[in-house]
């Protein structure tokens, strides 16, 4: 399982997605920190409070943009402040690649080289990254919503067109639900039927993306899970088919908007739309029982464990370089065999970052060592 998607062990690989640089203002704690990490294994060691979770946070928002630990930006400004900064500068492949967010009162920044956005999501695609959390349970125990989001990074990861799909379809969405609390007259009729029509048109795309990228991730999760686990159990990954089971795109259009039609005057009343992609979920079975109302907390951990390290692999056969890993406190949560399998997997993958308390947690060797103290490398 160590060697990559081509046959060849990684120190044949060419070079990495990588980030060689991290600079970082106001973000939480971190206020100007400039970190160096190497190409293979960064730890990150500290004891509660100093600020290696915020470290990772600013490397997942960097990447991926969006963090794993809040949904409101403000929140990861340091206090008193009114701004933050993350600056990444690195390689991909053999391209040099520099980026930079930065959030205030007008909302983000983006810049990518020399262009600048204030599209959040073109920070999407460039610096691939796969995280692994304690939380990361939550995507087999919460609701569809984190399960969706998962996909979704890993789609506009995997795709570069597939960020643009889903703005497509959000933008519809919102558009059609803002129809939906109008005073309906004959205008507004024709503008909620346009509306259907725009939220088919990218739906059936979503439909279709998710459905062939878990149809790609269902046996490599399975082999992780087994490699991991060491169980017996068969791992099951399904999507919900909220449109029906055709696979033809205009037979899906047509059953989305006979949906649609249905549902109109229930959406009506609520003013929000009841039915389409944004409502499917990913379901996980072992040996048929859904992971999340049978499995113990072992194999939840393995499936989500497993569900991550296919994810990566799966960017890592599309790109042809392994994407950077970042684990925060991942090790502590595991069992000595399950951290020791665990451990094995990502091994010499390529560019990686570990926060954890205890340098004893890791069962294998690191090639760069960064102790934080209240905010800086001490």
């Amino acid at each position: 399982m160590l060697a990559s998607a081509t046959g060849m062990p990684p120190e044949f690989y060419p070079s990495h997605v990588r980030i060689d640089r991290l600079t970082l203002h106001h973000f939480r704690n971190l206020h100007g920190l400039n970190v160096h990490p190497g190409p293979g294994i960064n730890l990150i060691v500290g004891s509660n409070g100093q600020g290696k979770s915020n470290l990772l946070e600013s490397l997942h928002f960097l990447c991926l943009a969006h963090s794993q630990r809040t949904r409101k930006d403000k929140e990861m400004v340091a206090w008193g402040q009114e701004s933050f900064v993350i600056r990444g500068e690195g390689m991909i492949g053999g391209r040099a690649q520099n980026q930079s967010v930065e959030y205030g009162d007008g909302g983000c920044r983006v810049k990518l080289g020399v262009t600048e956005s204030r599209k959040l999501g073109d920070l999407l695609g460039h610096f691939l990254l796969v995280a692994f959390n304690p939380e990361d349970l939550d995507i087999l125990r919460s609701g569809p919503q984190e399960r969706r989001r998962f996909l979704d990074v890993l789609l506009c990861q995997h795709d570069a067109t597939g960020l643009e799909i889903l703005r497509r379809y959000r933008q519809a969405l919102r558009q059609r639900n803002a129809a939906l609390r109008l005073n309906f007259g004959a205008d507004e009729e024709a503008l909620l039927m346009a509306y259907d029509h725009a939220l088919a048109e990218a739906g059936v795309e979503i439909v279709l993306r998710r459905f062939n990228l878990v149809e790609k991730l269902a046996p490599k999760a399975m082999e992780f899970y087994r490699e991991i686990g060491q169980g017996s159990e068969s791992l099951e990954l399904q999507m919900t088919r909220s449109l029906g089971p055709d696979f033809e795109p205009s037979a899906l259009k047509e059953n989305f908007l006979q949906k649609l039609r249905e549902k109109r005057s229930q959406d009506r009343e609520y003013g929000l739309t009841s039915v389409g992609p944004h409502r499917d979920d990913l379901l996980s079975f072992l040996d048929g029982k859904t992971v999340r109302d049978y499995a113990s907390q072992g194999q939840k951990r393995s499936v989500a464990l497993a569900l991550k390290l296919a994810a990566a692999r799966l960017l890592e056969e599309a790109s042809g370089l392994p994407p950077i890993l970042l684990l925060d406190d991942v090790f502590a949560e595991l069992d000595q065999g399950r951290r020791e399998r665990f451990g094995a997997l990502i091994a010499d993958r390529g560019q990686a970052f570990i926060a954890t308390p205890r340098r004893e947690d890791l069962p294998f060797a690191v090639n760069q060592v960064f102790t934080l103290e209240r905010g800086q490398i001490a």
